[in-house]
């Protein structure tokens, strides 16, 4: 038999217990012995350990060596799970009377049942456990909870570890529910269903936003830092843009918004941020937590920028963006420049619009095409471009029927000619495409909310892109010790025992 002995100081060292366990007492005050595996587990190890000489010898497969390395990982598991299981279940004391007959926990206060009862099947990252455990009620008839629980962080009916699991596996491109499913199955040995997988998305997506902005914040302060440690030349560029999005019960794709902050360093990219919201009119919702966000990095950092520019195309939404906050904004008082970019992709697409109506051949458009896109760039770009358009128009004539999209072209590339000074945008070591935003709607929406057959509940598409924006900002492990940080306490009200 494999035995553990723990003393409660060694156990108690693991973490720093509230009121609710050090000053009432649920731990006990001697050691116990944790029985981690029986006579049959032991047995398995030695013939684990035996099997593994005969690996070294010759004329030993390679069918052989897996399976050799797959039972160690299930035993090595089990092990794992059973401690995890006893650990857990030792914290309180055997006996229901010697606990606090009464706790509060958020304002309300609860008093002690009778009998303990079991938790079964709480996801762990090793297995299923059972966890029996003290419960408090609220009233006669009031909400029930378990004190133990809150003071482990176990949610939905899982713990920590398993949270952050299901919540990166959830939030990776390409994972559908029955794929998440079986990943953690794979990784965990246990299954667990649909709506169990759904619950713990919502939750994690609740405790974590809260704590989304500052953790994003320090991330981009760290990137600025280390900026600045190697170069003069620091750019914030900041961009938003929309992609559809399917919309149960019908289908129906509606446009969900998606928003970046990166941070450029003598013209190289170090790191970008991700802000994602569902669909909604006017996407209010991203504009308020794109500001605040880029407020708070401005208040932080402004001084050691040396440039913010806003890189985006010229739809209704952007362009609003643009005239209503970002052209006059201000930060505690103060007026900060930020310069907009129209975005070099969707200008050249206005010159092939013009070029197709030409009345050209097809090598001299691609010629005269390649031609103009290239002069976009150069000093003065634009004004030449436009006088080659006139030229080229006059000398060859348009397409009748293109004549109505060549104007709106034109219009386009005058409306928005104090944006496309792109020469000067890269000489200052800006970038000049909206690439990175076109990318985020892919990696955010595309890669994850639009597989095959996916259609999305307002609410369900809320949780999984923000997990993925937080997942894909490289802040997840920040972020999510915030949130469990952030999780409210349980306080003891009385520690008298029952007689």
């Amino acid at each position: 038999m494999l035995v553990l002995t723990l003393t409660t100081q060694e156990r108690n060292a693991s973490r720093g217990w509230s009121g609710y366990s050090r000053e009432a007492g649920l731990c006990n005050s001697e050691g116990r012995r944790c029985v981690l595996a029986d006579d049959a587990t032991c047995g398995t190890v030695s013939d684990a350990v035996g099997s593994g000489s005969e690996v070294l010898k010759s004329g030993v497969s390679p069918a052989d060596v897996h399976r050799f390395e797959s039972r160690v990982e299930e035993l090595i598991r089990e092990l794992a799970r059973s401690f995890e299981e006893w650990c857990f279940n030792s914290l309180e004391p055997p006996e229901v009377e010697a606990m606090p007959q009464q706790i509060s926990y958020l304002g309300q206060s609860y008093r002690r049942l009778k009998k303990k009862t079991p938790h079964a099947n709480v996801l762990t990252r090793f297995g299923n456990i059972t966890l029996t455990r003290a419960t408090y009620r609220q009233g006669s008839r009031g909400r029930t909870i378990a004190p133990l629980e809150k003071v482990l962080g176990i949610q939905c009916g899982a713990t920590p570890g398993a949270q952050d699991l299901v919540g990166r596996q959830v939030s990776t491109a390409g994972s559908s529910q029955g794929r998440c499913i079986e990943v953690i199955a794979e990784r965990t040995s246990a299954t667990i269903g649909p709506e169990k997988l759904r619950n713990l998305s919502s939750r994690l997506a609740d405790i974590m936003e809260p704590q989304r902005e500052a953790c994003q914040v320090q991330q981009l302060e760290h990137w600025i830092d280390e900026a600045r440690k190697h170069c003069k030349k620091v750019t914030l560029a900041v961009s938003r843009d929309g992609v559809s999005l399917g919309i149960a019960p019908f289908g129906n794709f509606e446009m969900a918004s998606v928003a970046t902050i990166s941070v450029y360093a003598d013209r190289q990219r170090t790191g970008t941020v991700y802000l994602a919201c569902v669909p909604e009119e006017n996407q209010e919702t991203l504009s308020r937590n794109f500001t605040a966000l880029l407020k708070a990095v401005i208040r932080s950092r402004g001084s050691q920028l040396g440039r913010i520019v806003y890189v985006s195309d010229a739809g209704k939404i952007e362009t609003a963006y643009w005239k209503n906050v970002l052209r006059y904004l201000h930060v505690d008082g103060q007026r900060i420049r930020i310069d907009r970019i129209v975005d070099y992709y969707h200008a050249s697409l206005r010159l092939t619009t013009i070029a197709d109506a030409l009345l050209l051949t097809s090598s001299k458009r691609t010629e005269w095409l390649k031609r103009v896109r290239k002069l976009l760039l150069e000093p003065g770009g634009w004004g030449r471009v436009m006088r080659s358009i006139a030229g080229m128009v006059q000398q060859h004539g348009i397409n009748p029927s293109d004549k109505e999209d060549v104007e709106t072209a034109k219009r386009y590339l005058h409306r928005y000619q104090r944006f496309m000074n792109y020469s000067e945008y890269r000489s200052q070591g800006s970038p000049i495409g909206s690439g990175i935003v076109e990318s985020a709607c892919k990696q955010i929406v595309t890669g994850r909310l639009k597989l095959s057959g996916m259609r999305w509940s307002h609410a369900g598409a809320r949780q999984i892109m923000t997990l993925r924006s937080i997942l894909l900002s490289q802040t997840w492990n920040a972020t999510f010790q915030k949130a469990l940080i952030a999780l409210p306490a349980v306080n003891v009200l009385s520690s008298q025992q029952s007689p």
